[in-house]
């Protein structure tokens, strides 16, 4: 059963004086590796590792056998990979749409549309919120608009000079 890791690694001072990079690339290299990131705290590096229950301890002592690697923490995650996964694309689905949203907002321009199919399952109700504040947010802008062309009419820019 293949199942989800993140390991926490803490680092040798050598590596943490002349950065991370190789340490990474290192990292990067181990077929199991889904995900590196440095982070800054007690632990040095996150790594996101997918493989067979069996293959995991082995992996952490391959790791800790590293002479630029100090300690090893494992946060074993309980859900099969598959699992994980679909709800990792759920995820990305929405946070993608959040970034449709703020960038439309931005640039003062209408919200994207909402594809028929739903970005994330059981959330039909996060998703009538979103179009009612859309809705909301247009009808602002339209009466914002509205008023500053009601500003803009001849005569005020006449009694303006």
């Amino acid at each position: 059963m293949t199942m989800n890791a993140y390991l926490l690694i803490r680092t040798s001072e050598a590596v943490r004086q002349s950065g991370y990079l190789e340490a990474l690339e290192e990292l990067w290299a181990l077929p199991e590796v889904e995900y590196v990131e440095p982070v800054k705290n007690l632990y040095d590096c996150v790594i996101r590792v997918e493989a067979p229950t069996i293959r995991l301890t082995p992996l952490v002592h391959e790791l800790m056998a590293r002479s630029w690697v100090e300690d090893v923490h494992v946060l074993r995650v309980d859900q099969p990979a598959e699992r994980v996964s679909e709800w990792e694309e759920a995820r990305m689905a929405k946070l993608r749409r959040q970034r449709q949203i703020i960038r439309a907002y931005r640039t003062c321009l209408q919200r994207p549309a909402v594809s028929a199919e739903r970005p994330y399952a059981g959330h039909a109700a996060a998703i009538r919120a979103e179009l009612e504040e859309a809705r909301s947010l247009s009808r602002q802008l339209e009466i914002i608009r509205a008023h500053y062309e009601k500003d803009r009419t001849p005569v005020k820019a006449a009694r303006d000079r």
